[in-house]
């Protein structure tokens, strides 16, 4: 039942940070400034970018790292990647009701690829580094 627990609670911080303090408006309130000191010269257009870019990596990321404990906990891939994607599914939904957001299909897909690959990655190396490296 333990085994729950860590994927459960980066589902929680996935919820969290798909509400309205999140949105792009809220996050290029303090990163575009930031970028504009790190990226001095560059046009807006290119700083924008940039911006987008870091929120989409972030969703590659999240679904990513939430695949391999739900891979833990269920023992399947299929399922943990199943469970990733309803994951991102329900929180795109809720995202439509959210002021400030808006939920994209694009956005779904973009983290199962993101939990997809996080799980061939963890398969490939399990079966390089042998069955024991990793528990599951």
């Amino acid at each position: 039942m333990l085994w729950l627990l860590p994927p459960l609670c980066w589902t929680g911080l996935i919820m969290y940070l798909g509400g309205g303090q999140w949105s792009s408006d809220e996050t290029s309130s303090f990163l575009v400034p930031l970028l504009r000191t790190l990226l001095p010269g560059f046009s807006p257009g290119f700083v924008s970018a940039v911006h987008y870019l870091i929120r989409k990596t972030a969703h590659v990321s999240e679904y990513g790292v939430l695949a391999v404990p739900w891979r833990r906990a269920t023992g399947g891939t299929w399922i943990a990647l199943a469970l990733a994607v309803l994951t991102a599914s329900i929180d795109e939904c809720r995202q439509v009701f959210t002021p400030g957001r808006e939920g994209c299909v694009s956005d779904v897909l973009l983290d199962g690829a993101g939990a997809g690959a996080a799980l061939a990655l963890m398969s490939a190396l399990r079966s390089r580094l042998g069955k024991g490296a990793w528990a599951w």
